[in-house]
């Protein structure tokens, strides 16, 4: 019963389960029917109730078992089994009612204290399941289970700190408690306290090895702090106990390539194939595992062998096409998306990747045929507007891409995705008002996008305009996406807008550090430098920036920079 109750959560299925576990029920009132219904017109219609529950008739059962219930109106038993026909049907507030009237009849029952919480926290009502939880532990202060739902209320009440000191009282009172280390470890790690996560997890480990989620958990907690050599010893020790464990031997190999260590995770995988002829699930997952990590030659050998059984296959037939165009074939990309059926659920995506790759190859008035198909075929999904718009974008056909947007935005307009693309646009045709105010619209509706508040702020930056209001807003997209050498370099940039060119190159060189290869980044390192006296420094960021540029279009502006910065020098022109 242990591995039951850990695997309950706080949802219905909880609650259904609380309900039929045995160790829940009345001691006194649900061993069998003959004994707690003691009105023979009540066990009647109960029997009747029970047949037509199993024909699946539920509405006449329902109507049944309340006759019963009538006709034997102090049977707890009763009234229990018309709470869990309610519950079955997901109708919570009948199920309350007799609930209530139970708990009102047996005000300390622990069964159904229980099960009323249960009902509460299914209808949203926190504050009530916690004081029926914590009432009921209080009558049974041993109870694990009770403990765990009390616990998992908490939590999900954003009161972690009274779990903890829930389950930590748990385990003073019974320290062999597996389940007391188990809930407090899985807490800490939920909270990202992963050194007492590990030690709590590893001791219920050592009281109850055998229950192989535990491992499993203290893997999260290793791959979380990037402990990658005790994920895969964690692996072993449960390949060592069970060595048929397949979710173990994928994670195995999945790990070593995360290590580099290929061979080992080449020779895990194929015994892991030859072990699984018969089930291409693991394979499949072997085969995603080498598309996460980027391995698409090993990938799409992988897809393709499983191809060979499941020849139409649509989601086999999308990760090859995205396997082939990781490995830059668009030819064999586009025929893997174009086999993709109309039918699949992968089709709009398969479109999608379709579009873009005909664009690359050079076949736009296909790509934008083909994309415009997918739209009128889904036209109330934004996202196909969004991608289009894309689409049109990259092809600088901005008029068009606008359209899409906005037609978008008509049937979502609250999408945050594509008020973002149509304020960029707006910036690419020189509408830097309409910019602004679709930057704005999408910081209100996702006032954590780092991307728009980089975005308002550096277009401020650009204008010379409400210098400080974008600090503030750049300050904040990188408080939600630190280590961006984007958002740095535009901080960089107010910094330099404000004449403050000393503290611009800090953040400027710190955005070349993590943005290198950006010859607009280091070439307003150059513009810092030059500001900052230091020419010299100046020229050789505006080189390097060219050299990165080549032969692209608008060297123009950096190639006069350079002519200034060698005159000053006293270079020859």
């Amino acid at each position: 019963m242990m591995a039951i109750k850990l695997l309950i959560s706080i949802t219905m299925t909880l609650f259904l389960a609380a309900c039929t576990a045995p160790e829940q029920r009345a001691s006194s009132s649900t061993e069998s029917p003959e004994g707690p219904i003691k009105d023979p017109g009540g066990y009647y219609y109960y029997t009747e109730s029970r047949l037509l529950r199993r024909h699946g008739q539920l509405d006449e059962a329902t109507d049944l078992l309340k006759e019963a219930v009538v006709k034997d109106e102090g049977s707890m038993f009763l009234k229990n089994e018309l709470v869990r026909l309610y519950l079955h049907q997901k109708d919570y507030n009948a199920a309350l009612d007799v609930a209530l009237d139970i708990v009102e009849m047996h005000p300390e029952d622990v069964s159904s204290l229980v099960i009323l919480g249960g009902i509460y926290s299914a209808l949203n009502q926190p504050t009530d399941a916690i004081q029926l939880y914590e009432k009921a532990l209080a009558l049974d202060p041993k109870s694990e289970n009770v403990h765990f739902l009390l616990g998992s209320e908490y939590v999900k009440n954003k009161q972690p700190d009274e779990a903890a000191k829930l389950y930590q009282n748990l385990i003073q009172t019974n320290p062999s408690s597996f389940a007391g280390h188990f809930y407090l470890g899985t807490l800490n790690a939920s909270l990202k306290h992963y050194d007492q996560a590990e030690a709590s997890l590893m001791k219920a480990i050592e009281l109850k090895p055998e229950y192989e989620r535990t491992f499993f958990e203290l893997i999260n907690v290793y791959e979380a702090t990037g402990k990658y050599k005790k994920v895969i010893q964690t692996y072993k020790d449960i390949l060592d106990s069970n060595p048929e464990n397949l979710r173990a031997a994928v994670g195995l190999g999945r790990s070593y390539l995360k290590l580099g260590k290929t061979e080992e995770a080449e020779r895990t995988f194929e015994e892991l194939k030859l072990r699984s002829k018969a089930n291409p699930h693991i394979i499949k997952q072997i085969a995603l595992i080498y598309l996460d990590e980027k391995r698409y030659e090993e990938a799409s050998t992988t897809f393709e062998l499983l191809l060979k059984n499941d020849v139409d296959n649509p989601e086999l037939l999308y990760f090859l096409g995205m396997a082939f165009e990781g490995l830059n074939d668009t030819d064999k990309a586009i025929a893997s998306f174009e086999r993709i059926p109309e039918t699949s659920s992968y089709h709009r995506s398969a479109v999608v990747h379709l579009g873009f790759l005909y664009n690359e190859a050079g076949e736009t008035e296909k790509a934008i045929r083909v994309m415009k198909e997918a739209v009128d075929q889904a036209s109330n999904d934004p996202e196909l507007y969004l991608f289009l718009g894309a689409l049109y974008e990259e092809m600088e056909s901005y008029d068009e891409a606008l359209d899409s947007l906005k037609n978008g935005l008509e049937v979502k307009p609250d999408s945050a995705r594509l008020r973002f693309r149509l304020g960029v646009v707006y910036d690419k045709t020189g509408n830097k008002d309409a910019c602004v105010e679709e930057m704005k619209a999408v910081i209100e509706l996702d006032p954590r996008n780092a991307q728009a508040l980089n975005y308002l702020g550096y277009t401020y930056a650009e204008l010379g305009t409400k210098l400080d209001e974008a600090e503030g807003l750049i300050k904040r997209a990188m408080q939600h996406q630190p280590n961006d050498g984007y958002i740095t370099d535009s901080l960089g940039w107010v910094y330099y807008k404000k004449g403050l060119y000393l503290e611009a190159i800090k953040f400027l060189e710190e955005a070349t550090k993590l943005a290198p290869d950006d010859p607009t980044i280091i070439e307003h390192l150059g513009d810092a430098y030059v500001k900052a006296n230091n020419p010299e420094k100046g020229l050789k960021h505006y080189r390097k920036a060219l050299k990165i540029k080549g032969d692209d279009t608008g060297t123009e502006v950096l190639e006069q920079k350079i002519q200034s910065v060698k005159k000053q020098l006293g270079e020859d022109a």
